[in-house]
């Protein structure tokens, strides 16, 4: 009776060199592998102006889908962009499938391949849900930087901006 296996591809974790990432993607996506670069879509300053700019979720990172026995490993490190796998001591990490599951549905409900990471938009209502104004209602203003976000708030009859950050916010 011979001895089958059944071929089982599990998703791990690849680093790219700097900037390199949708490059990498591109070069094992023609060698026939099957890897995936989540997508977020952020607004950046280009020429005075916030524009919406998608980029990798996770710079620098991808997920590759191998089978131990099936595939050919060895062109994936001398592939464009591909700078190696990431590994815990001689491990290579394994990810586990629900995370790229998951992460495949969060930008499919979106209905583009992209996840939105701004939140809230210009001119959006808001209402604090923690500090000293906890329960206000504000109007989002725009974002600064990546951990705040500056809204403006109605306090004795006189409008004033706040620097918050955005976890503290829900949508009106």
């Amino acid at each position: 009776m011979p001895l089958t296996q059944t071929i089982e591809r599990q998703w791990y974790l690849l680093t790219s060199k700097p900037f390199k990432d949708e490059l990498a993607e591109i070069e094992l996506s023609k060698q026939g592998y099957e890897v995936y670069r989540p997508l977020a879509q952020r607004l950046r300053k280009q020429r005075g102006k916030l524009v919406k700019k998608t980029e990798s979720l996770f710079p620098r990172y991808l997920f590759i889908a191998l089978s131990e026995l099936a595939d050919n490993w060895a062109p994936i490190r001398s592939t464009k962009g591909v700078s190696q796998f990431v590994r815990f001591g001689l491990q290579t990490a394994i990810v586990p499938t629900e995370l790229v599951l998951n992460l495949k549905q969060h930008e499919q409900a979106l209905s583009e391949r992209a996840i939105d990471l701004d939140r809230f938009h210009q001119g959006d209502l808001v209402i604090l849900t923690e500090g000293p104004f906890r329960g206000l209602n504000g109007i989002f203003m725009s974002y600064d930087g990546e951990e705040r976000a500056i809204i403006l708030l109605e306090i004795l009859h006189k409008q004033t901006k706040l620097a918050i950050s955005p976890a503290k916010l829900l949508a009106a």
